[in-house]
C-alpha cells in the first residue's frame, strides 16, 4: 500500500479504537497516528520516512529536519540490511516491541500512546490485504493475507480501499467531534 493509503488507515484504526474506549483524542494525536503507520516502512529506504522525509523546500525547514532526516536514513539502511522490507517491521513481534515502550513512556498520555499503537497496527492491517500479505509471525510462518490473492499496491482496487476507508474514518471523526459532523452536515 502507499503512504497515502497507509495514512488514511491509520487516522481511521485511531478514530475506531477512541470510539471504542469512549475517549474524544485531541487534534495533535492524529498526525502521530499517521506517522506511526508509516513508521513500519522505515524498513525500506524508498519509503515515506525511510527516505529521510526527502528535501524540503524552505532551506530553514531542511536546516531543521537534517539530524532527522539523517537520523531515518541511517534506520533505514540498518533495518533493510539486517533484516529486509516486510520482516520484524511488519510482525506481531515488531508491533510487541514498538508498543512497550511506547506504553511506558507515554504512560502519562494515554490518548497519544493509542494514536502510535493504532497507528502501526493499522499497518499492519492494510498491508494484510496486499497481494504480498504480512509475515504476522515472523521469522516463522507464512505471510498471511486477508484476501485471497490480495490487492496489487498502487491499482485501482487499493484506491477503492482507501476512499472506502476514508469514508468510515470521515464518519468516526464527525461522531467523536461533533461540531465537525454539524460542519459537514452529519448531525
Amino acid at each position: 500500500m502507499n503512504a497515502t493509503t497507509h495514512a488514511v488507515f491509520g487516522v481511521a484504526a485511531f478514530a475506531g479504537a477512541c470510539l471504542a474506549a469512549g475517549v474524544e483524542p485531541p487534534v495533535y494525536a492524529y498526525p502521530a497516528a499517521v506517522v506511526a503507520a508509516w513508521l513500519p516502512d522505515l524498513d525500506n529506504p524508498r519509503s515515506r520516512l525511510g527516505n529521510g522525509l526527502s528535501r524540503m523546500r524552505s532551506p530553514a525547514l531542511n536546516l531543521l529536519s537534517r539530524p532527522l532526516s539523517w537520523a531515518l536514513r541511517a534506520t533505514s539502511f540498518l533495518l533493510a540490511r539486517t533484516v529486509g522490507h516486510r520482516t520484524l517491521t511488519h510482525s506481531l513481534p515488531g508491533l510487541a516491541l514498538f508498543s512497550l515502550p511506547v506504553w511506558l513512556i507515554l504512560r502519562g498520555h494515554p490518548t497519544l500512546a493509542l494514536a502510535l499503537v493504532a497507528g502501526y497496527a493499522s499497518h499492519l492491517l492494510a498491508d494484510a490485504l496486499n497481494t504480498r500479505g504480512v509475515p504476522l509471525l515472523w521469522p516463522l510462518g507464512r505471510p498471511f493475507r486477508l484476501l485471497p490473492g490480495g490487492i496489487r499496491s498502487g491499482g485501482a482496487a487499493e484506491i477503492v480501499v482507501a476512499v472506502g476507508v476514508l469514508v468510515l474514518a470521515g464518519y468516526a471523526l464527525a461522531l467523536l467531534h461533533p461540531a465537525l459532523g454539524g460542519a459537514l452536515g452529519l448531525s
